[in-house]
């Protein structure tokens, strides 16, 4: 099986956890195979298609609603999808925050039993589905806090229906103390991505050395750190791209690189796209929120 590659979910700014929707022709992204740490809701309001998740490839029709826990290798959803239209809710969270909360609130018990399920993922087959679908399409125009309440309604609705695991299991060359590191890592890059930022100084600060970070980085994420590095400078590109009417030369050089050719060059690389094109898509499908 192809190596799964390691996606650095970065929140928009005053956010807690990320949300995207869209629809076809508008792609934010090809179809990868990739993991994260981060929980994962996709939402489908119809259609049919199969799923690739963890080492399985399962069917769905009439739409389909998942829950993934962290670290489960999958592909994204548009790769299968055999219906016509296409359109995707997206929500990626740290199921850790809700955890720790459930030490103090009792509220949060039967959410907390949610996430362990969530850990294999999981999938709701009957109509029941599509009546969390509506109350995950009413989070995409709310503010961050209320975006964050709703996303708690999500999930005790979750609480509420029948579900079938999918029965995956998670990423296993990423272990425990890998994980954090290459948290630290991304932390590092989203702390610097707008400056010059080189392997020995992050290896410095995570106390290896330099070609013993280089090892253990490509093996974690299947992924140099130059490449981490320019993918996480494209995607606060992006969000500036849909956010900002900031001009491409100015958003090039915010995000880190010292030159509009080879910011145009990788953007297109990564994303298939012109940063221009990019940005008039969004203007031209104004449907679609990465907010």
């Amino acid at each position: 099986m192809k190596k799964a590659s390691f996606e650095k979910v970065i929140p928009p700014k005053g956010s807690s956890f990320r949300m995207f929707y869209f629809k076809a022709p508008f792609w934010p992204y090809e179809g990868r195979w990739h993991f994260h740490p981060e929980f994962e809701i996709v939402y489908l309001p119809s259609g049919k298609g199969r799923r690739f998740i963890g080492t399985r490839i399962s069917q769905f029709t009439d739409g389909d609603l998942v829950l993934l826990g962290p670290n489960i290798p999958h592909n994204c959803f548009n790769v299968g999808f055999e219906s016509d239209k296409y359109e995707e809710y997206v929500i990626q969270f740290n199921g850790q925050d809700i955890k720790e909360a459930s030490k103090f609130f009792t509220e949060f018990a039967s959410i907390q039993n949610l996430l362990i399920a969530a850990n294999a993922g999981l999938t709701v087959t009957t109509s029941e589905k599509h009546k969390i679908g509506e109350v995950i399409k009413k989070m995409v125009d709310l503010s961050p806090l209320e975006k964050l309440l709703q996303l708690f309604r999500v999930l005790q609705e979750f609480t509420k229906v029948s579900y079938e695991s999918l029965e995956a299991k998670q990423y296993l060359a990423l272990s425990v103390i890998n994980t954090e590191r290459v948290r630290e890592v991304y932390k590092i890059i989203q702390a610097s991505y707008h400056a010059n930022i080189s392997t020995r100084q992050v290896a410095q600060k995570i106390g290896m050395t330099e070609s013993s970070f280089c090892r253990f980085f490509l093996k974690s994420t299947g992924k140099t750190f130059k490449q981490a590095l320019t993918e996480v400078r494209i995607q606060n590109a992006c969000n500036l791209l849909v956010n900002t009417d900031a001009s491409i030369t100015n958003i090039a050089f915010d995000c880190g690189f010292n030159s509009l050719s080879l910011f145009n060059r990788l953007f297109k690389r990564i994303i298939d796209n012109t940063p221009n094109r990019y940005r008039q898509q969004y203007v031209n499908h104004l449907q679609v929120s990465f907010s």
